[in-house]
């Protein structure tokens, strides 16, 4: 209950209103596909996930490695 309350960033904040808005137009112009798109986008906002999951694309301050030629290995095909 206090991932749904607490952490709201803007990108959360733009998934919520996004989805508020897509309902909205769904129910007002009978075309029932928004309605997927803002439930979505709804459920997204409240859980606090992405299309990632709940890792999100982020890649870290992971640091670089040098890669020399003698570390790689030729492909040869069978």
């Amino acid at each position: 209950m206090d991932s749904i309350l607490k952490n709201w960033n803007l990108i959360r904040i733009v998934r919520l209103l996004l989805g508020i808005a897509a309902i909205i137009y769904s129910i007002t112009s009978k075309n029932y596909i928004f309605l997927f798109l803002g439930g979505m986008l709804l459920f997204q906002a409240i859980m606090n996930i992405s299309c990632c999951g709940s890792e999100r694309c982020h890649t870290g301050n992971k640091q670089k490695e040098n890669i020399y030629g003698d570390q790689i290995k030729k492909y040869k095909p069978d």
